[in-house]
């Protein structure tokens, strides 16, 4: 099974909004107000924060493949987050 690189998560619209945010800051004449960067600064975090699940996804399946055909198994172990990825 293929998975497309972003993992199905909205990542391209959360950077095409911050560059919209940020190119309407840019055109704009007069004060930029708190709210407005603090609500580009959240897109960013999410941003980073769904570049981080998108890596340990890849990571996961890479790894979860390789010990797939090292073992023998037909499926990869893919899915079994350690605690350090716990919500808890």
């Amino acid at each position: 099974m293929h998975y497309p690189s972003d993992h199905g998560l909205p990542l391209v619209q959360l950077k095409e909004r911050r560059r919209e945010m940020v190119v309407a800051l840019q055109n704009r004449v007069g004060p930029i107000l708190d709210e407005e960067l603090n609500q580009i600064a959240a897109i960013q975090q999410t941003i980073s924060a769904f570049e981080d699940v998108i890596a340990d996804l890849d990571y996961e399946a890479e790894m979860g493949w390789e010990a797939a055909e090292r073992s023998g198994h037909p499926f990869p172990a893919i899915g079994r987050r350690g605690l350090v990825h716990s919500p808890v």
